[in-house]
């Protein structure tokens, strides 16, 4: 997804999973917009869906956080919170970080440093 100008994709958003001990961590790095945020959701839905109680979603490499990722943010800690599981956001980057503060989002308590 994302916009396109010319053909070529502006706000870009990548996301790889990887396990740490044990644990499923999903890397973000781009632009987390509106035009992303159903990017979001196909990569981390399935594995909320598939039964991964602890995910961790690193946002180091994120340099814009809008209201439509935190909606969706917010619904994946719901569904980890509704199985027993957990979501942890890791290491948000200082523009992540400022857009969960300012959302006054629960998340915020729960994010990794």
């Amino acid at each position: 997804m994302g916009a396109f100008v010319g053909g070529r994709r502006l706000w870009r958003l990548t996301s790889t999973r990887v396990v740490e001990n044990g644990t499923t961590v999903l890397i973000l790095e781009g632009r987390l917009g509106h035009a992303t945020a159903g990017e979001l959701m196909a990569a981390a839905g399935p594995l909320v869906a598939g039964g991964t109680l602890d995910l961790v979603i690193d946002l180091s490499g994120v340099d814009y956080l809008s209201s439509a990722a935190l909606k969706v943010l917010d619904s994946l800690a719901a569904g980890q919170s509704s199985r027993g599981g957990r979501l942890t956001l890791r290491a948000p980057s200082p523009a992540a970080r400022l857009s969960l503060q300012l959302s006054g989002d629960v998340l915020v308590r729960n994010k990794g440093h």
